[in-house]
Parts: C-alpha cells; sequence; structure tokens
C-alpha cells in the first residue's frame, strides 16, 4: 500500500500537472451537465469545419480572448499582417452594422458577399444540420463564424484572426485549429458566468491554449500569470508574457508619428500601445522576416468602429462596457481633455453593476444622462436610482428612448462642451445608428426564438437545497 504525503497524495503521485487543470476538472464534474453540453457545442462547429472544408481549412487563424483590447488587438494584428500578405479578422459585436464584423484585407465584406455566402454555403448547411436533430442547430454565434471562415477563404487570404466571445474554453472559436493564440487580459466582467474570482475567469479565458500552440498575453496580474503557467505547461503550449520593453517600443514609435496621421486611428488613444505591442509581439513570432517599423506603419492605419469614434463636433462614442474599459476610458479621457468636463451619455447590459462600469468615467462627469440599451439592456430608471444612490452631487437625467438622449444632452451642456455616450454597445447602436432598419433588427435579436405569451393562472414552485 502506498503511504500518502502530508498533503494528501499517495508518494508515487505524478504531481508534474498544475493545480489549476485540477481545479478545471472539479469544476466540470460539478458541472457535468452544463459542461457536456458547452464541450459537444464545439464537437457541433468542429464537424461543421470538416463538413465545409473536407480538406481542412485553408487560412491560418489566431484566436483572441480577453476582458478588454481584444477588438482592438485584432484590428492591430490585421493591419501588421496585411504588411506582408493577405489578412483578414472577424470581430464582434458590431455597431451599427452587421459587415463591420468582417474585415479582409483593406475594407469591410460587402452587404452582398455576406448574403450570397450565407444563401450559397452556409444557410443549407444549417438546414442539413436542423434536419439531423436538435442538437446539431447552429445558433448565430456559430454560424456567423463560418459565415467569416467563407468569406475569408474567397479572399483568398494567409491568415485571419478571430475573436473570441464570451470566455474561452467554451467559446465556438475555440474549437478550431490555430496557430497562435492571445489573451490581451483577464478583468472585471461577466461574473455571473465566468466566475466572481479572477484566477476562476483566468481559467476560463486561458482555456483557449492548444498543445504546441503558442499562447501571448499582456496581462501582468500575479494571479492570472500563475493560471497562465500552470495551464500552459500542462497543455505544452509555449507562453509569450509581453514585457515593458515591448510597450516601449510602441510608445516610442507613438511619439515621433505624425499625430495628424493618427486623427481617428486607435493608436489616438495612448493606451492602445499595450494592444499593439501585444499585436506585434504575435506577428514578430509567427512571422521571422517581420520588421517593429514595417509593422508599427502598419498599425498607424488601424481604425475600428466605436473606439472613441467622432459623431460630430463636440460628440463622442466609446463603446467601454466593463471596469476594464472604462478605466482606460477614463485614462484617454484626461490626457485628451484635460481637467474639462462632459455630458455622459450611458446604459448598461446584461448583469453589470453600474457604478463599477461608470465609477471610473465620474470625475470627468458634470451630468450623466441615462437610457435604455435596448438589446439586454438593463432597465434604466434602476440604472438611474444606482447612479443617483452613489453619486447624489452629480447632475442627472432619465431619458428612457436613446434615440431621445442626444437632445437631452445637448440641453445639459454649456458651450463648447463635450458629450460622450458609453456604456454599452447596443445602447451607441439604437441612439445613433442612421439605418432604422439595422437598428431595429439590432435590438431584436432572438426575437423569433423567444416570443412572450401571457399565461393566466397560479404558479407555485419550491427553492432547491444547495448540493455538495
Amino acid at each position: 500500500m502506498r503511504r500518502r504525503t502530508s498533503g494528501g497524495r499517495s508518494e508515487g503521485h505524478p504531481g508534474s500537472a498544475s493545480p489549476w487543470s485540477y481545479y478545471v476538472a472539479v469544476d466540470e464534474v460539478y458541472h457535468s451537465k452544463w459542461a457536456s453540453k458547452q464541450l459537444a457545442r464545439l464537437e457541433v462547429v468542429r464537424e461543421a469545419v470538416r463538413h465545409l472544408w473536407p480538406r481542412g481549412y485553408p487560412v491560418k487563424l489566431i484566436q483572441v480572448a480577453g476582458t478588454s483590447g481584444k477588438g482592438s488587438t485584432c484590428q492591430f494584428l490585421q493591419r501588421g499582417l496585411s504588411a506582408y500578405t493577405k489578412a483578414g479578422c472577424y470581430v464582434k459585436p458590431h455597431v451599427f452594422d452587421y459587415s463591420e464584423r468582417f474585415v479582409v484585407e483593406d475594407g469591410l465584406a460587402s452587404h452582398e458577399e455576406i448574403a450570397d455566402v450565407w444563401a450559397r454555403d452556409i444557410r443549407p448547411y444549417c438546414v442539413q444540420s436542423a434536419l439531423r436533430g436538435e442538437v446539431w442547430v447552429l445558433d448565430h454565434f456559430e454560424a456567423s463564424l463560418l459565415v467569416a471562415l467563407r468569406i475569408f477563404e474567397r479572399h483568398k487570404l494567409r491568415w485571419a484572426v478571430i475573436e473570441t466571445g464570451l470566455g474561452g474554453r467554451y467559446d465556438p472559436v475555440t474549437a478550431l485549429k490555430v496557430e497562435a493564440t492571445v489573451l490581451t487580459n483577464v478583468g472585471q466582467d461577466h461574473e455571473e458566468v465566468l466566475g466572481q474570482e479572477l484566477w476562476q475567469r483566468a481559467l476560463e479565458k486561458g482555456g483557449i491554449c492548444r498543445p504546441g500552440v503558442p499562447l501571448f498575453t499582456a496581462d501582468s496580474n500575479q494571479i492570472t500569470k500563475r493560471v497562465l503557467s500552470g495551464l500552459c505547461r500542462d497543455v505544452g503550449s509555449p507562453l509569450h508574457i509581453l514585457s515593458a520593453g515591448d510597450v516601449r517600443t510602441i510608445r516610442d514609435a507613438w511619439l515621433k508619428a505624425d499625430k495628424s496621421a493618427l486623427s481617428g486611428a486607435l493608436l489616438e488613444s495612448r493606451y492602445q500601445a499595450t494592444n499593439a505591442a501585444l499585436a506585434a509581439k504575435v506577428i514578430l513570432q509567427l512571422i521571422p522576416s517581420a520588421k517593429i517599423k514595417t509593422v508599427v506603419s502598419k498599425f498607424l492605419d488601424a481604425r475600428f468602429v466605436g473606439r472613441f469614434w467622432a459623431v460630430e463636433k463636440d460628440v463622442f462614442a466609446d463603446v467601454a462596457h466593463n471596469p476594464s474599459k472604462t478605466k482606460a476610458l477614463s485614462e484617454d479621457l484626461g490626457a485628451r481633455f484635460g481637467d474639462a468636463k462632459l455630458v455622459l451619455v450611458v446604459g448598461i447590459t446584461g448583469a453589470r453593476d453600474p457604478v463599477a462600469v461608470i465609477g471610473p468615467l465620474v470625475a470627468h462627469a458634470r451630468a450623466v444622462v441615462v437610457t435604455s440599451a435596448g438589446f439586454k439592456g438593463q432597465d434604466p430608471e434602476r440604472v438611474f436610482s444606482s447612479l443617483k444612490e452613489s453619486y447624489p452631487g452629480l447632475p442627472m437625467q432619465l431619458a428612457s428612448d436613446p434615440g431621445t438622449a442626444l437632445s437631452v444632452a445637448r440641453n445639459l451642456t454649456s458651450k463648447g462642451e463635450k458629450i460622450l455616450f458609453t456604456g454599452s454597445t447596443y445602447m451607441i447602436d439604437q441612439a445613433l445608428n442612421k439605418d432604422d432598419k439595422l437598428k431595429l433588427l439590432n435590438g431584436s435579436v432572438g426575437w423569433r426564438e423567444h416570443r412572450q405569451r401571457q399565461v393566466v393562472g397560479t404558479l407555485s414552485f419550491s427553492l432547491p437545497e444547495s448540493q455538495r
């Protein structure tokens, strides 16, 4: 019989695996019904890729995950790679137009191409899958991913960058074969799904690592680095961590750049240097002939809808929607406008804490307009009450209809004061989208599958006891 150590292990236990992989296993066992369904969805995506590309997918892919900065990092990667070959990227969600998700070479996929790819290639497969049974029915995240892959193939791209949605371990993108994985950072968002503790969210996002595939990260938090180091060691994934010197190289290039050429560019916001540096590190690793000067010159052209977007004179919009993003936005506001105060127009989506999201921006606010966020939006009256309770001295107004928010904000501004829409991508769409038909479609995603029905009767229920 083997003797047990003080830690409870039997002598001779391999002991080479990190505790983090064990924690993943325990969590999945405790939630095996849920985890099995999530893992089965990855198999559904793999089956779709095998069917549509029986000889293997021809474009080299990079997967990007993270709490904040992943969309911008995708854009930097696409621009930098385009200096050497044909490259594209798939980002989500879009702000105004579904086509914003599909970047191919120097522009977006056209409406006509998206419609043709759907009708000719992806919709027929979705119908075939549905005939096999409910479990094979693709949702809109999975179908959109297949649309992106087909568009990239049509354009004969060499490289494409794919943005992860929620988390990483169970995201559809994780079903794909990739050449590299990128994790920008792990912050505070989606705790109700990914876990309340930082290490839990790091486990979820770090789940994108694959055997033999390098993982790049800009996260300097010691907890996150321990989690990633353990996971990467367990699966055999080389881990590359961004250094201060990597970021300094990008900042130096930013300081030397013609600032007039940066108008509207991502690098106009100084905090984007970290995302750019991470993208540069990936490119230099994957393309040995790449030169940092060439890569950075392409970064200066990178632009992204909804990232400090100038709507009109003195009116801006930024899709920052979690505490990590609004903290970075707050620093950017200070760099751009100094001590000048703004009128904020805000909406909140999902289960996020309004005070945690908007709090970092309050120092820049002279007044706040609270409005609805549309799709997945929180009740604006509850958001208003929450913010008013936390900041009683800050003038606030409620404008439940996003379409009226700009005029309400204008009534609160003095001459020369600026207005900033933020807190929710969906709110910005509903407030500022000039295409009423797209605005309606964007704000009602899923309405066909979730019809409300009036039920008359008595409801009784019992709460389950906690289980161990």
